[in-house]
């Protein structure tokens, strides 16, 4: 490959500075989204009735799944490769043919799947009402509402189209070595849902309405933004829907199969979602707003140690050190743990004062925070099961195998929606929490011993000891933020959001003390670990 074409074939050598200049560039866009997500989810809480945002976020979860799907992670694993060969062996002007190609027909597709859904969903209700054989209750929503609830979930579905033509417009702006509007541009939505609910929600007779149009607004601008960024790297480019083109066949072979790896998880979360409308658009916010909060860690810790191993995993596999690979996976599982076992730990314990400091306001009743906090328990028990779930999944992409969690995730899936079957009728809401949390620990168990068998034994008795202090090091950390909590709230007894703010932050705080001075006296070095791989840069291969 002459010096040209290796200068076209990517933006960036991964081993070097463009892999640097990627990560702090697109970790600093993503921060913003999940900065403006949180404040979305507190505006929203605070002025959306509980009844009404339940029942929009059951309408946005089916266009929502489908995006989480086909969305960035699918649709790069498919388009990059194929436009990035393209570029190489046709050259710029067989790369923009295959580009307009791959955009045309996904476009043609996306509005396929747009118009079948839209079509299907006067359903809905049928689903919801058979559900009810289960639940043991009648709906409790009335015939006019599910009307409505329909009509809601017709008009959300056309987001798909926006946000998955945006989400493919993100491979070849990575080629050209783009990664910034890509990171930040999900927080127009999140911007365009705050001043929906800040400007519009008292003008429609529904309050559902207001968020529909911040929905429309803010998934037009995030596609305004890729298609900006895209005709500045690119020039014009006009999609054309050649459903026959060899580029677009390519990408819809590689689509296929990720999707199908990807879709256990996202069934899981509708069917959560549709057990959960059949028992009330409250307990739908409340598993909601439950998810999110557990997902926040997960977000900042679990998926960067994954990430960050599987390149030195997939190099030791390479070169035959089994050995080291079995080793470096149980030193993930204990960085991982390091980092998240504490977190699901004061999620359990300071539940409910964090739930009322972050919603509990405006229209987010003394009620909606009760049963948001109970869900919060039984969703937090499998915080570290799904952490250690994404960590063994990089054992086996690592050695080119993505059939077994593909094979193990369709299993957990059929296992959640049995689960959700057993116990909605006996636990409610809290039933369909604590079966996802069941089906992330028996996936994980399962992978973990098809690692054993394929690596080796992946636990020793130093190993064993220091998973342990991790372990006892989170509980004191959480009973000691609970102490301090319960101490507080029963010496301040002013009302008012201020001094409630001050307690928890101050049993956050005595937490997080707590955490690192025991993981010190015990002597645990993931701490130091931590802080070295942090300080840590990639370096080139010798060769």
């Amino acid at each position: 490959m002459s010096g040209r074409q290796a200068g076209h074939s990517g933006a960036s050598d991964p081993r070097g500075a463009g892999f640097m200049r990627f990560a702090a560039v697109f970790a600093g866009g993503t921060m913003i989204s999940r900065i403006t997500g949180l404040a979305r989810d507190i505006i929203f809480t605070a002025t959306v009735p509980s009844q009404a945002l339940g029942g929009f976020l059951f309408a946005f979860s089916l266009p929502n799944m489908l995006r989480d799907m086909l969305g960035e992670g699918a649709s790069n694993a498919a388009v990059v490769p194929v436009l990035s060969e393209r570029r190489v062996n046709a050259g710029e002007e067989g790369y923009r043919r295959a580009l307009e190609a791959i955009l045309g027909a996904m476009l043609a597709v996306f509005i396929a799947i747009t118009a079948a859904g839209i079509l299907l969903m006067p359903l809905a209700p049928r689903l919801l009402n058979a559900l009810t054989f289960f639940t043991g209750r009648a709906l409790p929503q009335q015939e006019e509402e599910l009307r409505h609830l329909v009509r809601v979930m017709q008009w959300t579905f056309p987001y798909f189209i926006m946000i998955c033509m945006a989400a493919i417009m993100m491979g070849p702006l990575f080629i050209r070595g783009r990664y910034a509007v890509a990171s930040w541009s999900p927080s127009l939505l999140n911007l365009a849902f705050i001043a929906a609910c800040m400007l519009f929600m008292g003008r429609f007779h529904h309050p559902a309405w207001a968020l529909v149009a911040g929905l429309w607004v803010g998934g037009m601008l995030q596609l305004a933004a890729m298609w900006w960024d895209l005709a500045r790297s690119h020039g014009p480019v006009i999609p054309r829907p050649a459903l026959r083109d060899p580029a677009f066949r390519k990408v819809l072979a590689l689509l296929v199969p990720v999707v199908i790896g990807q879709s256990a998880g996202e069934v899981n979360k509708l069917v959560d979602r549709f057990f959960a409308m059949s028992l009330g658009e409250d307990k739908v916010l409340a598993l909601y707003l439950s998810n999110r909060l557990v997902q926040l860690p997960l977000a900042m810790f679990g998926v960067a140690v994954s990430v960050a191993l599987l390149p030195e995993l997939s190099r030791l596999n390479a070169i035959g050190r089994r050995d080291d690979v079995r080793r470096l996976l149980m030193k993930g599982f204990s960085q991982t743990l390091f980092l998240i076992c504490p977190a699901m730990c004061v999620l359990i314990a300071l539940r409910e004062p964090l739930v009322r400091l972050l919603f509990e306001r405006g229209a987010f009743s003394e009620e909606t925070t009760r049963l948001s906090s109970d869900a919060l328990f039984y969703a937090s028990l499998g915080l570290v099961s799904f952490a250690w779930l994404r960590m063994a999944t990089q054992g086996f992409y690592a050695d080119h195998d993505t059939r077994t969690p593909v094979i193990l995730g369709a299993g957990s899936m059929m296992l959640n929606i049995a689960l959700n079957m057993i116990l909605v009728r006996p636990m409610g809401y809290l039933g369909l929490a604590l079966s996802t949390s069941i089906c992330y620990t028996v996936n994980f168990a399962l992978l973990y011993l098809f690692l054993w068998k394929r690596y080796g034994p992946l636990a020793s008795p130093a190993w064993v000891i220091r998973i342990s202090g991790i372990t006892a090091a989170s509980i004191a950390a959480a009973v000691c933020g609970w102490l301090v909590w319960r101490l507080w709230s029963a010496e301040v007894t002013l009302p008012g959001f201020l001094p409630h703010a001050a307690g928890t932050l101050l049993a956050l705080a005595a937490a997080a003390v707590t955490y690192l001075a025991a993981c010190l006296a015990l002597g645990l070095p993931d701490f130091r670990e931590f802080l070295a791989g942090l300080r840590r840069t990639p370096r080139p291969d010798a060769g």
